[in-house]
């Protein structure tokens, strides 16, 4: 199921202009959010909106309603909801490599979603990135609920760090995959 993340630095698809996400359910278009913009929230709305800090320990109930507001929002369009969490400004997360976490984090998500939409949770399509340092807490074992898609990255090089093991069981949510084309950033752009 492919689907768009619109552009994050400075802009939001869906806060914007409310009518985004309905034009392009209009056109058969699949959206979704970056894999630093959780829960259909681009990055920016947290500048505009957030109050406290970026960090679920520390800010739990106020996240917890900042996701809800953006999953109710999404409505019934079809989207692909990011799960999981990095930290403000598309950096690592407070407190990385803390699998607890990051389950803790997911978990919540996706209580979420079953509470604001009514749906079975494993209905509503999910994706978890495994983007720079989050890919770690794949390499120490964690694991995404199975009906979520899991999301492989390159190295912002083009390099793809790695990929779905051919020999694992299969996936409900199956893998994706996040490459850049161009990549605008530190060395090259």
């Amino acid at each position: 199921m492919p689907d768009l993340w619109p552009a994050v630095w400075g802009r939001s698809l869906f806060d914007d202009d409310p009518e985004n996400q309905k034009l392009a359910a209009d056109y058969g278009i699949v959206m979704g959010t970056s894999h630093e913009a959780p829960m259909m929230r681009a990055q920016h709305e947290w500048d505009r909106y957030g109050s406290g800090q970026w960090n679920f320990d520390n800010n739990t109930e106020y996240l917890k309603k900042y996701w809800a507001d953006g999953i109710r929002r999404m409505g019934d369009h079809e989207s692909v909801v990011t799960v999981g969490m990095r930290g403000n400004g598309d950096l690592p997360i407070d407190n990385g490599g803390n699998i607890d976490l990051m389950q803790r984090i997911v978990a919540t998500q996706r209580e979420i979603l079953a509470d604001v939409t009514g749906k079975d949770v494993t209905t509503i399509p999910q994706v978890w990135t495994l983007y720079k340092e989050v890919q770690a807490f794949w390499d120490d074992g964690m694991r995404a609920p199975d009906d979520v898609i899991i999301n492989w990255c390159d190295d912002n090089w083009g390099n793809m760090r790695e990929l779905p093991d051919l020999s694992a069981p299969e996936r409900s949510g199956g893998y994706g995959l996040y490459y850049h084309y161009d990549y605008v950033g530190g060395g090259r752009n």
